[in-house]
């Protein structure tokens, strides 16, 4: 199965795809096809989307960010 995504998605024979794919091919298949699934049960409602952070909880991640840098992070304005 994994050799005929592969061939469907680089749109060449499986013998092919077979000589010439490598992991990296194979990775970026399986994220690929894993995304694709996740936006069709999005659409269906099967899944959850990631819930957005309000405004307070941003500040919070921000603060945290330059703590971790240093506080070698600058501040805009």
């Amino acid at each position: 199965m994994t050799i005929d995504n592969l061939a469907t998605r680089y749109h060449c024979l499986p013998s092919e795809a077979l000589e010439r794919a490598d992991t990296f091919d194979l990775y970026v298949m399986d994220v690929a096809t894993k995304y694709r699934k996740y936006q069709q049960d999005l659409s269906e409602g099967k899944a959850v989307g990631a819930k957005k952070p309000d405004e307070a909880e941003m500040l919070r991640m921000v603060e945290r960010a330059r703590s971790f840098a240093g506080g070698n992070v600058s501040k805009s304005k």
